[in-house]
């Protein structure tokens, strides 16, 4: 699969482990910095738009489509990269900003030279591409759609490499029963992680963290472990109820920050001087602390995977601001 990718990302990203907040909540915490893949602001979606746009390409495809929500780090991370390839990117994006203003991940979307397409909902998604293919199609446009998140077959190869990369690095280390923690929610990292785990051989417990409600997250995940193991000509399936998805963290849903996440942004950044995210990363930061002061961990080494999205961090609404910067100890 290495000749399908388009090289965007500076790997290996850095694995290292963190010594304050380890002993801070009594576990063994190490991170893998996927934050650092250093293209577009970095993050887990760059990992995913290198076979994603290499296969806009083999299509002959002279504009890509996607969409997602305002603050979405993969609409991000694809407007740039068609930008380096020279395709006209559309982003069909819900959720609008109350005073109107670029920030945050929407401001970079511009910086790129997207074209924006706002929509009411996530539910108008469907009618939005048809109509921009076809729009496209009569003006004599080629358009790629990449779905959600990156969240399909091709673009959970660039977590069945990071799993193959997790696993020199890990062979490094003393041996340790190890659990790989991270965010999930279109899952696209989360099939190409149980995939990669498979094909790598590598024998860690894996638990995503999920960010949203999404009752039916796990079918969905375990069809695209299959099929992203089947692109790496290997035979795995992980069924639905097999699926490692915890769902105790979401709070009142996606993006929105609870207290939890507040507090384990605030943690991260002061004990470590790392910044997470209050839609991903902070959430999921916020179950392996809970989890670890639980005991959850013990005996174990724990890898969280940063997935990148800081630069939401600074389109926060005032509420999570005000959360954010309040003195420890106030309510």
């Amino acid at each position: 699969m290495q000749k399908d990718r388009a090289p965007l990302a500076q790997l290996p990203t850095p694995l290292h482990r963190l010594d304050v907040l380890s002993r801070a909540v009594g576990a063994d915490i190490w991170i893998k910095r996927d934050d650092l893949t250093g293209f577009g602001m970095g993050g887990n979606k760059v990992r995913k738009a290198e076979y994603l746009i290499a296969d806009a390409l083999r299509c002959c495809a002279d504009a890509v489509i996607t969409l997602g929500a305002e603050q979405s780090n993969h609409v991000r991370v694809i407007a740039v990269a068609a930008c380096r390839h020279n395709l006209a990117c559309h982003l069909i994006l819900n959720g609008v900003n109350g005073d109107g203003s670029f920030r945050g991940n929407l401001l970079l979307d511009k910086l790129a030279g997207a074209r924006v397409h706002r929509i009411g909902s996530a539910s108008e998604r469907r009618g939005a591409i048809t109509a921009l293919v076809s729009r496209l199609r009569e003006s004599g446009r080629t358009a790629y759609v990449v779905p959600v998140g990156g969240s399909n077959a091709i673009g959970a190869q660039g977590y069945v490499d990071a799993m193959a990369e997790l696993a020199g690095q890990l062979a490094a280390l003393p041996p340790r029963p190890t659990t790989v923690l991270f965010a999930t929610s279109s899952g696209g990292t989360m099939a190409g992680v149980l995939a990669g785990r498979h094909v790598a051989g590598l024998d860690v417990g894996v638990m995503g963290i999920r960010v949203d409600a999404d009752e039916g997250a796990a079918e969905g995940i375990s069809l695209l472990t299959r099929d992203a193991a089947q692109a790496r000509g290997a035979s795995y399936s992980c069924a639905p109820g097999d699926v490692p998805l915890v769902a105790d963290y979401v709070g009142e849903g996606y993006g929105v920050a609870s207290a939890e996440c507040i507090q384990a942004i605030r943690q991260v950044y002061r004990q470590e001087g790392i910044v997470l995210d209050p839609v991903y990363t902070g959430k999921a930061m916020a179950g392996l602390i809970d989890l670890a002061h639980k005991g959850a961990f013990d005996g174990r080494r724990v890898v969280f995977i940063h997935t990148g999205g800081e630069p939401s961090l600074f389109a926060a609404d005032a509420s999570t601001v005000d959360a954010l910067t309040r003195p420890a100890g106030q309510a």
